[in-house]
């Protein structure tokens, strides 16, 4: 073995914290980032001291002390030694040199170990490997590290390490702000690329997994009900990620660079529509990864007048018919009633409930089961409305301003579907009826007492004309006779099935 000793990130840590390094390795490996630690690089019969002295003075360019309540346990123990010189070396170094970096996992104190000139080890800033902020400062700590390294930012393995090790509540933020970061950068377009493409393989995986959505439900039906309701809130969590880069992509990309985006949703729609053998209402739930990308899709880009990318989206994309065998756009393959068409309304309204009160299903359900509360007119609407509320957070603060959106969303996808139902049934006279839409929801009921949203883009066109933003982003073919005819139909079904919850 050679005596040359490979420049490297030094650990120092406790035996008992073994299990927090392992993760803390993991994350550095998948970011490339070399590492001394005497487990791995300590061999049978080296003179230990004297390897863990070379590797600290002579290889070391940062060095990591880990402390937890078992470090601060010990009197005495072979991390104070390697604290111990790291501090000589330290002392030697010049101010404002970065360099000792103590870690936590947990949250008591770092210790007060003396650095010279007034300084103390607790003075520094440290990086906690612990608890809901463990990925954002374990993504700040690799970013420092290879800065240190003496690279300029991180490289794609660092940025797809940090999202890896995520939790799911982190895993969101972390891939919204990754995002943002890189979105509007060139040169670092690929790495997100890879990052939206790991997502995509993360829900596909799950949509795949024919023991998961196909497998028998037991239980009474009140079990049945929550395990179905339970799996839905599964492939929200899973999606999340996902939503909330599609939510930033959405608002500020360019129609040619929304492509990872595009081909995530459609993958997501295209799995949900591939015929498979099991329980209907586990099956059909594959339509809501899908389903939900096309809404947030919509609500971003609706609200924010980018027309061209809603087109890029979420009408352009198409998967192939099961039953046809030609392509369908994925506006008209998916709506928010596929994910549960073969289930009771008791699913959909427990979710509801549960996500506008904040208890568990079983409880939620007996609202409806035993407490005898009604239910709601648009319960998968109002689930998804909740649901998507903390992702376009920071679009709105203001309640009232998100559920404006949201519905003002729904109704464009509503008449962007009977565009597309009456462009087939124009090519098909033939068939007396190819139905309608299926868009409908919270704004049919609020309509009466917050705002019409299909008048409100009804007369936005009618104003507008051949210069409406939906028109000259091609959207109905660029036609205006299209875009009435969709309008039009649209707004008789609308108002139907407002009487109808009225009367």
């Amino acid at each position: 073995m050679s005596d040359e000793v490979i420049k490297h990130v030094f650990i120092s840590y406790v035996r008992e914290d073994s299990d927090h390094v392992d993760g803390l390795c993991a994350v550095l490996e998948a970011a490339q980032i070399p590492y001394w630690r005497d487990r791995k690089d300590l061999g049978p019969g080296d003179a230990w001291r004297a390897k863990v002295r070379a590797a600290i003075r002579d290889g070391s360019l940062v060095f990591l002390a880990c402390f937890s309540d078992n470090s601060r346990a010990k009197e005495k123990s072979y991390m104070n030694e390697e604290l111990t010189l790291a501090v000589d070396e330290f002392r030697q170094m010049p101010p404002g040199r970065v360099w000792l970096i103590p870690v936590r996992f947990d949250s008591g104190d770092v210790p007060d170990w003396d650095l010279g000139a007034g300084r103390v080890l607790s003075d520094l800033n440290y990086s906690d490997l612990f608890g809901k902020e463990h990925t954002a400062h374990a993504a700040r700590l690799v970013t420092t590290i290879n800065r240190l390294l003496g690279e300029k930012r991180p490289d794609p393995a660092t940025a797809l390490a940090a999202v890896e090790q995520a939790t799911s509540a982190d895993r969101t933020d972390l891939l919204k702000r990754l995002t943002k970061e890189m979105l509007l950068e060139p040169s670092r377009r690929i790495e997100l690329d890879d990052l939206v493409s790991q997502e995509v393989q993360r829900v596909l995986a799950v949509l795949n997994d024919k023991d998961r959505l196909t497998g028998p439900l037991a239980g009474t039906n009140e079990e049945q009900i929550v395990r179905i309701a339970e799996e839905a809130q599964h492939l929200w969590t899973l999606s999340e990620p996902f939503c909330a880069s599609l939510q930033v992509a959405s608002r500020w990309g360019a129609p040619e660079s929304l492509m990872p985006w595009a081909n995530g949703v459609r993958s997501f729609v295209a799995a949900a529509n591939k015929p498979e053998s099991g329980k209907p209402a586990l099956i059909e739930l594959r339509h809501l990864p899908g389903m939900v990308g096309v809404m947030t899709a919509a609500l971003a880009c609706t609200s924010s007048g980018n027309w061209t990318n809603l087109k890029a989206l979420v009408v352009d994309p198409s998967v192939r018919d099961r039953y046809e065998h030609k392509p369908t756009p994925i506006i008209e393959a998916t709506d928010p009633h596929k994910p549960f068409g073969s289930t009771t309304d008791w699913v959909t309204n427990a979710l509801a409930r549960a996500i506008t009160t904040g208890r568990d299903l079983d409880d939620s359900l007996k609202d409806f089961t035993e407490r005898r509360n009604g239910k709601y007119h648009t319960p998968v609407a109002e689930w998804l409305h909740h649901l998507l509320r903390p992702i376009f957070s920071d679009q709105w603060p203001d309640d009232d301003a998100y559920s404006a959106e949201f519905d003002r969303a729904e109704v464009v996808l509503g008449v962007l579907e009977q565009d597309v139902v009456n462009v087939r049934a124009a090519a098909n006279p033939e068939r007396r009826s190819w139905g309608r839409s299926h868009w409908f929801g919270r704004s049919t009921w609020r309509s009466q007492s917050h705002g019409n949203p299909v008048a409100d883009l009804l007369h936005e066109f009618e104003t507008q004309g051949a210069q409406w933003g939906a028109l000259k982003a091609g959207l109905f073919g660029g036609d205006e006779d299209r875009a009435r005819a969709a309008l039009e139909a649209y707004q008789t079904s609308f108002n139907d099935l407002v009487s109808r919850r009225l009367f």
